[in-house]
């Protein structure tokens, strides 16, 4: 059964993980609106399945619910398109010409980001962006830690040579 204390103790909880959930949306192709109905949708299966979470890795848990839906949601749609990333670089902190230096470079490595395969854009966007450990990203990915640090790896590497401005195809990379 649940209290008025249990719900404001999931609301305290997850919280902190909004901003971080609604990145991650974005990051699958999504519109803003569609953003906020999926976390919204994540929030309510999590509400749901409250009473059934260990405590551990609640980022994780998280992401993993809202990566399930986006699945359901896309073969509901009988959609073939895949998860891509929309630009959409935050403001920051500083001097004038240091902030439009930061977001030329930021909009050109979320260009060539996107331009990553799939399964390499969702590990550096866990890992990289955000900040979640091999363990906690294993977890949303439903795969071993030792795929996880392959992907990484190896969408490092595709990443880098592309913004070097070689082509960092995935048989160039390994050749």
């Amino acid at each position: 059964m649940r209290t008025p204390n249990r719900a404001r103790e999931f609301e305290r909880t997850v919280k902190g993980e909004l901003a971080v959930l609604y990145r991650v949306a974005r990051r699958m192709g999504v519109s803003a609106e569609q953003a906020e109905d999926l976390v919204q949708i994540t929030l309510v299966k999590a509400f749901q399945a409250w009473d059934s979470f260990d405590g551990r890795y609640l980022r994780s848990w998280l992401i993993r619910i809202l990566r399930n839906e986006r699945l359901m949601a896309l073969r509901s749609e009988h959609s073939e398109s895949s998860i891509e990333d929309t630009p959409d670089a935050e403001l920051c902190d500083g001097p004038f010409w240091d902030e439009v230096s930061w977001k030329l470079e930021a909009e050109r490595v979320l260009v060539e980001l996107d331009r990553l395969p799939d399964i390499y854009q969702l590990a550096i966007q866990l890992i990289d962006v955000e900040q979640l450990t091999y363990e906690e990203a294993a977890r949303v990915l439903e795969v071993p830690i030792g795929t996880v640090r392959s992907r990484l790896f190896r969408g490092r590497e595709m990443l880098r040579n592309r913004l070097q401005g070689t082509s960092g195809t995935l048989e160039q990379v390994h050749s």
